[in-house]
């Protein structure tokens, strides 16, 4: 028994050690320290999320965070989303009323104060900075190649540095440190699309922390700082996450009737 406790261990250690030599090729032990996110040994890959959160974004030329909104966050695999939103911000339009927004990965709807949509369009196939990266996955993901950059010191614990490019979408990079023995995301920096047709890609950088253990035992960060170029733009705070609760395909699909309280 020991000793194939101990093969188990050296095994699962040469896993997730860098390569030896030449260690510019894809790397397919990056990859599974990836993809086993949220996944501690034992679980069962996250297949739908629930959480709700308060969601914050600067103000002004200091920066403060105030609120802008409260909003109920829905998740299954591989890429549905629905975000229920209430508008906090007083400076902004329809404060204090509902937003429903549905993406299935084709197409997304937004639904407000109505029973349809009042936009739809095609779906960005990007993942949302309102869920931890990286849960959604888009056919073009597939194509994704992974490399292992090292390891470091984070704060009182070493975290995974792993690479991710993608030839389906060569204008968006990412680098991810991983809390591999919690199997959470800690840092993300990646390029960012412009807002404005033509201009050049941005830097985005998210800090995920509070990192608090759920009922079934794995781990999930309570708290997302989101900095474009450096400057604390947003940040999400969540509580009452459920994973692998069910979640039924209609919840995704266009409303037949919006209920203000849902």
């Amino acid at each position: 028994m020991l000793n194939r406790f101990l093969a188990a261990t050296f095994a699962l250690t040469l896993a997730f050690s860098p390569a030896n030599g030449d260690d510019t090729g894809k790397n397919e032990q990056a990859r599974q320290m990836f993809e086993s996110l949220f996944t501690p040994p034992g679980q069962l890959p996250v297949q739908d999320l629930v959480a709700e959160g308060e969601e914050l974004e600067a103000q002004g030329a200091a920066g403060h965070l105030t609120t802008a909104a409260k909003a109920k966050y829905y998740f299954k695999a591989p890429n549905f989303l629905r975000f229920d939103r209430v508008n906090l911000d007083p400076k902004q339009p329809f404060v204090g009323m509902l937003k429903v927004i549905i993406r299935d990965g084709d197409s997304y709807h937004i639904f407000l104060t109505h029973n349809y949509p009042t936009k739809s369009g095609i779906d960005p196939q990007v993942a949302p900075d309102s869920i931890p990266f990286c849960l959604t996955r888009y056919k073009k993901d597939a194509s994704r190649e992974f490399y292992y950059l090292g390891s470091e010191a984070w704060k009182d614990i070493t975290v995974h540095r792993v690479q991710i490019l993608n030839p389906a979408d060569p204008n968006w990079t990412c680098v991810v440190w991983i809390d591999y023995q919690k199997r959470v995301p800690v840092q993300a920096e990646y390029t960012a699309a412009s807002d404005k047709p033509g201009g050049k890609p941005g830097k985005k950088r998210v800090v995920w922390s509070d990192v608090r253990q759920l009922p079934d035992g794995r781990y999930f960060p309570y708290q997302a700082q989101i900095f474009v170029d450096e400057k604390l733009r947003e940040m999400r705070v969540y509580k009452g996450v459920r994973i692998n609760v069910g979640l039924d395909n209609s919840l995704f699909r266009v409303i037949p009737e919006l209920e203000p309280n849902h």
